[in-house]
């Protein structure tokens, strides 16, 4: 069973089945077989009614690549292939045909995926149908990331082998950078996109010079924070300086916020920090950093503020929490501070550190706690 067996198969839907009464195959006759059917091309069928007792092979043939691609374990699947084997249809061209290349909604990858996966299945592939499908597998992933890990490892493993035959292919480079984009390596994603660049077809490289030119901002905050790391801070004000010419998203808008607060730049940390919040940023990192950093220029009730919108999203966070609860006790809320203490000490697996300082003060205010 292949690593993405039980993904493709949740797409059953996308055919149905017609009980043909007889059929020859290979000088042989068969009686009452079900043969699979775009679910799609049935229904527009029957509400067009034009089927007839007549009805296009193609159909069929579209509908068990399509059942290979949804589940090549099928009980009938053996018997469906030779059926299709024995017609000498040029089965690479066919697929080919089916590919709407124009069309990137949700249902139209996955049309897609399906027949080219099927035809895989039936080891039938040329080296464009792999690079097409790996195209397909990424594009999926901005819909669906229920099986993220698998489906990049399924990638990294088509892109090994294609790889290994040429690695200077430009769509293959274009590949490797999209796979890069997906897992934010987007350095790493900007050589790939440099070196997919033919310098010959134009229309392929205005594709990739696009993919280059909406990367910019990403690659410039991903070098920001290896030099914010490596203590070059001079470096990074000059980064920095360039960045207002761009329309930043929430998550670029939290990593500058977060530089800005590894530079000691409060107002400037807190400005990009609450932008990202603006957007409806919801990671977990910019509460904590920006409810300390409030609390760091003595704003204490902003910094609650922060606090509670963060354990409005993470409820049971610990630290979150414990920072409530500091905050609570500054500010002689000394009932809510109980409350949440004794919440936090229920917690199992507590970390130790947060642990001990709890007891202490708990210790602490025992009067006030009382």
């Amino acid at each position: 069973m292949d690593n993405l067996y039980n993904y493709f198969r949740k797409f059953s839907d996308k055919v149905y089945f017609l009980t043909v009464k007889n059929i020859e195959i290979n000088e042989k006759n068969y009686e009452n077989i079900d043969f699979p059917i775009s679910s799609n091309v049935l229904l527009e069928n029957i509400k067009n009614n034009k089927f007839n007792e007549n009805i296009n092979l193609s159909y069929f043939f579209e509908g068990i690549l399509l059942l290979n691609g949804i589940d090549s374990n099928f009980e009938n699947i053996e018997f469906l292939n030779g059926f299709i084997k024995s017609k000498n249809i040029n089965l690479l061209d066919f697929v080919k045909s089916k590919i709407d290349f124009n069309d990137n909604n949700y249902d139209t990858i996955i049309y897609n995926l399906l027949i080219i996966r099927g035809l895989i299945n039936l080891e039938i592939s040329d080296d464009f149908i792999i690079k097409i499908y790996t195209k397909y597998l990424l594009m999926i992933l901005d819909y669906d990331n229920s099986y993220y890990n698998i489906l990049i490892n399924e990638i990294k493993i088509l892109l090994s082998d294609l790889e290994s035959k040429n690695e200077d292919d430009y769509l293959l480079n274009m590949l490797y950078g999209d796979l890069c984009v997906k897992e934010k390596f987007y350095i790493k994603a900007n050589i790939f996109y440099k070196k997919a660049i033919t310098n010959s077809n134009k229309i392929i490289d205005n594709i990739i010079n696009k993919k280059i030119q909406d990367i910019t901002i990403k690659v410039k905050i991903e070098e920001l924070l290896q030099l914010v790391d490596r203590f070059k801070f001079e470096d990074c004000y000059k980064i920095l300086e360039s960045i207002d010419n761009f329309t930043l998203d929430k998550e670029d808008s939290y990593w500058i916020g977060y530089v800005y607060n590894k530079l000691n730049e409060n107002e400037k940390s807190i400005e990009y920090y609450e932008k990202s919040l603006d957007l409806n940023a919801d990671f977990l990192n910019i509460f904590i950093e920006l409810g300390l950093l409030y609390y760091k220029i003595q704003k204490i009730e902003k910094s609650l503020e922060i606090f509670e919108r963060g354990l409005s999203i993470y409820v049971d966070d610990e630290k979150l929490l414990f920072n409530k609860i500091i905050l609570e006790l500054k500010l002689k809320r000394f009932k809510k501070a109980k409350e949440d203490i004794e919440k936090l000490l229920l917690y199992e697996d507590i970390d130790n550190s947060i642990m001990n300082d709890i007891l202490y003060l708990q210790e602490l205010y025992k009067n006030e706690l009382k």
